[in-house]
């Protein structure tokens, strides 16, 4: 996992360059302005989901994880809670969705968690387990972009 600041991204150390170029070249088309659902940038090997939503209490939710898609998850508005865990981090979990490329579980161990405030970003690696939405403090409506990069991109 890598965590950042939209503002400091040129200043940000151990993101590959053709990441930090593809997050450019999505946050370029201003997905803030964008409506809500699927929106592609190369593809099926990059593409970005713009959604609006309430956080709800973690336990409420389960951790998900990808075997060939980063996540990057930059909060446009609001505050959120994501819990997450390192690689190998999911204790028991589901079947794997090929088609969708997910796997739930409900338990991580160890598990940390992140409080997002608006334009920072969260950058998590194929296999490691994450749950984003949940309430920071209180319930409030958040506004996102996940941008969604295949492994075969780097």
């Amino acid at each position: 996992m890598i965590l950042g600041r939209i503002s400091e991204l040129n200043a940000q150390t151990g993101i590959a360059p053709q990441l930090l170029a593809i997050i450019k070249q999505a946050l370029a088309l201003h997905p803030e302005t964008l409506s809500a659902g699927r929106h592609e940038i190369d593809g099926d090997d990059i593409f970005m989901n713009v959604m609006t939503f309430d956080t709800t209490e973690p336990q409420s939710k389960r951790y998900e994880q990808h075997r060939e898609y980063l996540d990057v998850q930059v909060l446009l508005r609001g505050e959120e809670r994501i819990d997450f865990g390192p690689k190998g981090a999911a204790v028991e979990p589901d079947i794997y969705h090929e088609d969708d490329d997910y796997l739930l579980c409900d338990v991580v161990s160890p598990c940390q968690t992140l409080h997002m405030q608006p334009e920072m970003f969260a950058i998590f690696l194929p296999g490691e387990p994450h749950k984003p939405g949940c309430i920071s403090e209180t319930s409030q409506t958040i506004s996102k972009v996940v941008i969604k990069v295949h492994y075969r991109c780097l």
